[in-house]
């Protein structure tokens, strides 16, 4: 296979990193017999007829899609317009209001690009899976692809469609996956097909016109034929039959005289001579070997596949045979077939992948934004260059008569000092209806307002000054003209998704060697990372993982309001219940669009031990953490336990030392007892003892029970007598005599 897109316009050879094609056929020169043989013939006029049909049926709206770009490029009138102006002394005016909407739109996409990843089919196959995503980070890089999005996303606003190729080639000084951008007037689609990704047309062209000396290069066993093409074929001929307009512009541009001198009067009589190569990938039925079941079923069997080999040895997979529609290949002069064969890739789809801006309803062909503004263009420039020309000239409106001269006359009032005499009784009327440009600045206003309205990029989303007063109120005519233009976006989004898809399956079939390589996060830190090096986590090719694009960023104003509107909430929730604020601030910030927001949300997880809602598994840090967090309860467990052992010690020692003061309190009441009852029976043998026994007691101080209860009751007594004493006397009333 071959690639036919280079730097300088020119086709440079391109071998493919496997010499075999799924299914097990070799890619190789086919032999001069096979493609000058019947079948070869046939194809080759099958194909150049529905090429021929595609460039018919196509043929006004490509025009149309031509002339979208002209406005854009300030090429908004036409040559015949321009020769009528030029004839009143007018001058053709262009105030491109197009452009400047149409560059807010394209400005949208190149500021907030969407971001991918890589999916696993299977839980066990997750760190490939991340390899893999790492690895299209890097192929992205390598390639330029934003850019190249770009620019397919500039032709899809501007003129309805934009082309992306996904291919191998030369893998010896650049990486041999590609993804590069594809010029909407070379390519020729099925114009039949209905669905966005061409998954139900039969074949895609792509016509390119190449020196011969190169094409020669490239097909060294077809130099015949291309030398036949050029030298067979008139070049009127070939640019009007078998091309247009829109692909054969700057062909045409090239044999232009521009400076007055020929090609054949030039230095050594050098003309460049140029031949068209068509490249066409179409779809015919074949009976095909493909996986049936497993996790790669429906692919077309490759017997190099080292997963394909151990889905089918594990009998979770097997090859049937099945009548499909097999993606081939064909390149081809308008004379004869160059080369022809089956799609060397195993996703079987077309290589190019289509941006869609919008889509005619009776007959799915494109346009863009500038097909419904185009004519209100048009108005805007004819109404600014008629006032201007209304101002600058001067329209006189007179008696017949009323000057000698009309010769003198007209060039007198041409000046801006004139001096005008003219006959008694005559009238002149000078800059008669002047008036009128007033009226067309103002239908040119409302022109100009109109694209704003029929495009949806109002002056809010300019950030330009509005008669919308509240935030509210521009936040809503924001929201409102985002809406408007969101299908584009949302096309962008789906051809992306495609695109990666076949990305990441040549990915999975042609990356098989051991490589390593770099890539930055958004803080510029390198990470080095090695695929394919026989650890089973870095192996991409046993696996198969699916492509997906993650969160829109073009809705980021959409997103800011709305993490706006929950930073209020918040902010009101906070003196309240604080903590429910700290649960959600890790998702708040994440909704902001501010700079190194991934930083400031990786930092607040790890102080308020959050995790990533989208983590399938924890990062090496949140394990850190996590069992830092297990170490922790477990030390303050282990001191409550050391601290409630104390406790008990402590207890039990307390209770120890209450039962030996009780102890000995009971002993002491045993002994007190015993005397007791000695000196009683002491008493009972003497009684006479007792008397002096009480007298010995009076005098050492000692009072018996009955003698305290007795003290006591007569103290209350006193008591209460002197507070009868100390209450005051009730006073006789006033008058009363005592008696």
């Amino acid at each position: 296979m071959f690639d036919l897109q280079a730097t300088d316009g020119s086709v440079r050879r391109k071998e493919y990193v496997s010499p075999i094609a799924p299914g097990g056929e070799a890619i190789k020169d086919p032999p001069a017999s096979l493609l000058d043989g019947d079948a070869a013939i046939e194809l080759h006029g099958r194909l150049l007829d529905h090429y021929l049909r595609e460039i018919d049926r196509q043929a006004e709206n490509r025009r149309e899609m031509a002339t979208d770009e002209d406005f854009y490029d300030n090429e908004q009138w036409s040559d015949d317009d321009k020769a009528i102006l030029e004839a009143r002394g007018q001058k053709a005016l262009v105030y491109n209001v197009t452009a400047t909407t149409i560059d807010w739109v394209l400005g949208t996409e190149r500021r907030a690009r969407s971001d991918f990843k890589v999916l696993p089919r299977r839980k066990k196959d997750a760190k490939p899976a991340e390899r893999k995503s790492e690895l299209l980070k890097y192929l992205s890089d390598c390639n330029d692809s934003p850019f190249h999005w770009s620019r397919a996303f500039a032709d899809a606003v501007k003129v309805g469609c934009g082309w992306i190729e996904d291919a191998i080639q030369d893998g010896t000084e650049n990486e041999p996956i590609v993804t590069r951008y594809c010029n909407w007037r070379e390519m020729l689609g099925d114009s039949s097909a209905s669905e966005m990704d061409y998954s139900d047309g039969r074949y895609i062209f792509r016509s390119k016109w190449v020196d011969v000396d190169v094409a020669c290069a490239i097909f060294k066993n077809r130099k015949e034929i291309i030398e036949s093409s050029v030298d067979n074929v008139d070049q009127f001929v070939e640019l009007s039959l078998y091309g247009d307009g829109p692909m054969d512009q700057k062909e045409m541009d090239l044999d232009r005289v521009t400076t007055g001198r020929r090609s054949d009067n030039a230095i050594g009589g050098y003309h460049r001579r140029r031949v068209r190569l068509i490249e066409c990938w179409y779809r015919a039925p074949a009976e095909v070997p493909k996986i049936s079941k497993g996790m790669f079923a429906g692919e077309i069997y490759d017997p190099r596949s080292p997963g394909h080999q151990e889905e089918i040895a594990a009998g979770e997979s097997e090859v049937v045979t099945r009548t499909t529609m097999r993606m081939n290949c064909a390149i081809f002069t308008t004379f004869g077939m160059l080369w022809m064969g089956p799609s060397p890739y195993r996703h079987n789809r077309f290589p190019f992948t289509p941006v869609w801006g919008f889509r005619r309803g009776r007959n799915g062909l494109p346009y863009g934004m500038i097909r419904r503004i185009r004519d209100i263009q048009e108005d805007i420039n004819k109404r600014a260059s008629k006032a201007l020309h209304i101002l600058s000239t001067n329209k006189v409106i007179m008696d017949e008569g009323a000057v000698d001269d009309i010769a003198a006359f007209e060039e007198e009032i041409a000046r801006p000092d004139a001096v005008i005499v003219k006959k008694a009784g005559k009238n002149i009327d000078i800059n008669a209806d002047r008036d009128l440009s007033q009226w067309h600045l103002e239908l040119m206003s409302r022109s100009i307002a109109m694209v704003q309205q029929s495009s949806g990029v109002t002056d809010e989303l300019m950030g330009r000054g509005t008669n919308a007063t509240s935030g509210i109120a521009i936040q809503s005519r924001q929201d409102q003209g985002q809406m408007a233009t969101s299908g584009l976006f949302d096309n962008l989004r789906y051809a992306k998704q495609k695109s990666g898809e076949k990305q990441c399956s040549l990915l999975e079939q042609f990356m098989t060697e051991r490589k390593a390589f770099r890539i930055t996060d958004k803080r510029g830190n390198p990470q080095y990372i090695e695929v394919n090096d026989e650890l089973p986590e870095n192996d991409i090719t046993r696996s198969k993982a699916d492509f997906t694009i993650t969160e829109a960023d073009w809705r980021a104003t959409i997103r800011q309001a709305q993490a706006d509107e929950l930073f209020s909430l918040l902010a009101k929730l906070a003196p309240g219940a604080p903590q429910l604020v700290m649960v959600v601030l890790d998702l708040l910030i994440e909704s902001m669009d501010i700079p190194n927001r991934e930083e400031i949300v990786k930092r607040i997880r790890q102080a308020t031990g959050m995790s990533d809602p989208d983590q399938e598994e924890p990062t090496p840090d949140e394990m850190a953490r996590k069992q830092l967090q297990m170490q922790q309860q477990q030390f303050t467990i282990q001191m409550a336990l050391s601290e409630l052992k104390k406790k008990e010690a402590e207890i039990r020692k307390l209770i120890a030392q209450a039962a030996e003061i009780e102890a000995k309190a009971t002993n002491t009441k045993v002994q007190s007892q015993r005397v007791a009852m000695d000196a009683a029976g002491a008493a009972v043998a003497q009684p006479g003892i007792t008397h002096v026994a009480d007298h010995i007691l009076g005098e050492s101080g000692f009072k018996s029970v009955t003698d305290q209860k007795n003290e006591a009751q007569e103290a209350m007594a006193m008591a209460q007598a002197a507070q009868a004493q100390a209450a005051p006397q009730p006073q006789p009333p006033q008058g009363a005599v005592n008696v």
